[in-house]
């Protein structure tokens, strides 16, 4: 009863937060340089007739809280304003995008997950070693490599130059996109270099915080108690070690949802992938305020409800946290 009181409390929470974002989002864009009625009109078409009738059309001339609500309003129905660009509804595109940015996400945490605890629980079992020495050369290369220029990198030598090396076609293609549902072979074989690209970042951040959690609970009373009970060492670090210091790394990963939404757009771009990153990438060319607006909104809510995932998982993963 009491962490069920604890997530309601914690949902609830949710809202002003939701509401302050939303007054944020707005803001940024109505603040923003750039005038609606210079994209939708050509320059031969501005006639002050024209003006007036689309000022009226998109409510420009409403007090600015008015402006809000009406746009609050809307999206809370799942309404999120057309397109200036492609005269389509916002909430349309963002849903069609969504799907391929979803895949390239979990194909990102999971070869992050597959590199970092590994090389986390090695580096805190050998602290100070020649492998904790190297994996920290490795996080450290991971960290530093930007993304946009690690996925040219792969496209170069595993496309480009692959068949003059070794004959034949590229290892992979060069961009593009497959569906699942259409042919998962050749759905793996384009989502593999753009999701370890995007990935690797996030598992060198956290292959260290892995390794720091570790270390203290590997240095912790009952991480001793344990092995003078003659408990294996497997079994201390995979089961006593690694369980307590799931709590750290389930935070970053929370937050790792939100930030993969935003390190897709380069690497979407980079590989052509037809994802949200992509589709905000286009809207900033061509000034299409609400995809930016609602790309923005979107990704917001995307990172309050993780973190609301990651509090729930905190609190069921140590018993010790208080739920009042």
């Amino acid at each position: 009863m009491g962490y069920a009181n604890y997530a309601l409390k914690r949902l609830a929470l949710t809202v002003p937060v939701l509401l302050g974002v939303s007054i944020g989002v707005f803001l940024l864009i109505k603040l923003t340089p750039g005038d609606p009625i210079n994209v939708l009109l050509p320059p031969a078409q501005r006639t002050p007739a024209k003006i007036a009738q689309l000022e009226q059309r998109l409510g420009l001339g409403d007090p600015l809280y008015v402006q809000y609500w009406k746009w609050l309003s809307h999206a809370l129905v799942g309404d999120l304003g057309r397109s200036y660009a492609l005269q389509r509804p916002v909430t349309d595109l963002i849903i069609e995008r969504l799907w391929p940015t979803a895949q390239l996400s979990l194909v990102a945490i999971l070869t992050a997950l597959f590199i970092a605890i590994p090389t986390g629980i090695l580096s805190a079992v050998y602290k100070d070693t020649w492998v904790d020495h190297a994996n920290r050369l490795i996080a450290f290369f991971g960290i530093s490599v930007p993304a946009f220029w690690l996925g040219i990198m792969v496209i170069m030598t595993f496309s480009l130059f692959w068949g003059n090396w070794f004959g034949g076609n590229g290892l992979i293609p060069a961009g593009g996109y497959v569906s699942p549902s259409a042919n998962l072979t050749g759905w793996a074989h384009h989502v593999i270099a753009p999701g370890i690209t995007l990935g690797i970042g996030y598992s060198a951040l956290t292959a260290r915080l892995t390794r720091s959690a570790m270390v203290e609970a590997l240095n912790a009373e009952y991480i001793q108690t344990a092995r003078a009970k003659g408990a294996k060492e497997s079994v201390v670090v995979l089961i006593h070690g690694f369980r307590n210091a799931l709590i750290p790394i389930v935070t970053v990963l929370g937050i790792h949802i939100g930030f993969l939404f935003n390190g897709s757009i380069v690497v979407e771009q980079v590989f052509q992938w037809p994802g949200i990153g992509r589709l905000l990438y286009s809207a900033v060319l061509n000034k299409d305020l609400p995809v930016i607006q609602g790309i923005i909104l979107f990704v917001a809510a995307v990172f309050v409800f993780a973190n609301l995932t990651v509090d729930l998982l905190y609190a069921y993963l140590d018993p010790r946290i208080k739920h009042e």
